[in-house]
């Protein structure tokens, strides 16, 4: 585990997990960075939950999740821990809602979901988590636009259906700005869709935007204030490896827009399965495979308004499928493959 000071570029190594993970899910609540699910060395999913201590440097096991799970939805909302859906035991998509009380150390089920799914976008809103797309058990993708009130003002828990998204997939990206929902990419079966579809709270529609350039497996989105990023991934036929494509569409411009990329703008380093996080209107990339096959330790940083890229400090350690987040003037890279 590492971490990077936002103001001077450094890396700090900081305390490890109980044991090795990946494809688990962070989230903060009240203040501090809590893992939930992933799975271990064995490839098998976890229930553990662990949260992070920066004034100690130690992660403390906390109670664990009813259902075994990787890569499930997590999300804060009010002192809790909402964790839906995810990769259960044999690969297979899991239905299991559960909420977990940070104050009392305890986990709760919930009313699952109407069917199991894995690989669903998300993102908050309102104390809200919206959920889109998902694969099912027979690995179609779903159309699901739905969202889940949780909270003691909503008495309870309960599920919120909306317009479905036109094209079902899964593994695609949400963001939220402006009172819109921006669904980008994800796949159908193994293909890479390109589709890229924002929803309208205010008047309810969907409104299909231009698709994105490249079609990619295991790209990273990023959207600042006035731009979305698409960078990196597989591209569509895998014996062409990892790309350094990155595109960048103005939200500014609405569905008029045009997608923009030179070979100017390419990611220095060619990879996959690696992290990008929007900090202050700039996109940070760090990690991931790189064509060989190895764990990259390679940290770059894109400025969509110049359009240039820059090289910060390597990652202590080579780094891929970890979880990654931002807290207190700090980006964090959790667990993965070193």
């Amino acid at each position: 585990n590492s971490t990077m000071s936002l103001a001077n570029g450094t890396w700090t190594s900081i305390g490890s997990l109980s044991g090795p993970r990946v494809y688990m899910s962070v989230v903060i609540c009240d203040g501090s960075i809590y893992v939930v699910g992933g799975c271990d060395e064995m490839g098998q999913p976890v229930n553990f939950v662990e949260v992070y201590s920066s004034e100690e440097d130690t992660w403390t096991k906390l109670k664990s999740m009813h259902t075994k799970r990787a890569a499930p939805i997590v999300t804060a909302v009010e002192g809790r821990i909402v964790a839906i859906g995810g990769v259960g035991v044999a690969q297979a998509p899991v239905d299991a809602v559960e909420v977990f009380s940070v104050a009392e150390n305890k986990w709760k089920k919930l009313t699952p979901l109407s069917e199991p799914l894995m690989g669903m976008a998300h993102f908050l809103r309102d104390n809200k988590v919206h959920i889109f797309g998902g694969m099912g058990i027979d690995t179609n993708p779903r159309d699901h636009f739905k969202c889940l009130v949780v909270g003691a003002s909503a008495g309870g828990e309960k599920w919120q259906a909306f317009t479905p998204m036109p094209t079902a997939r899964y593994a695609a990206h949400a963001f939220y700005k402006n009172s819109k929902a921006y669904v980008l990419g994800g796949r159908v079966g193994k293909l890479p869709v390109a589709v890229f579809e924002v929803y309208d709270f205010d008047s309810r529609i969907w409104v299909s935007y231009p698709e994105i350039l490249s079609k990619r497996v295991f790209p990273c989105y990023a959207m600042t204030d006035k731009h979305i990023v698409s960078l990196g991934g597989l591209k569509q036929t895998a014996q062409q490896g990892f790309c350094d494509n990155c595109e960048i569409y103005s939200t500014e411009q609405n569905d008029k827009g045009e997608w923009q990329t030179n070979k100017r703008m390419s990611i220095p380093t060619k990879r996959g399965d690696f992290t990008a996080k929007a900090i202050d209107n700039q996109v940070l990339v760090a990690g991931g495979l790189g064509n060989n096959g190895k764990p990259l330790s390679a940290v770059e940083l894109f400025d969509p308004e110049t359009k240039k890229w820059k090289r910060l400090a390597d990652l202590p350690r080579a780094h891929s499928t970890c979880a990654s987040v931002v807290h207190q003037g700090k980006f964090y890279l959790i667990a993965g493959v070193t």
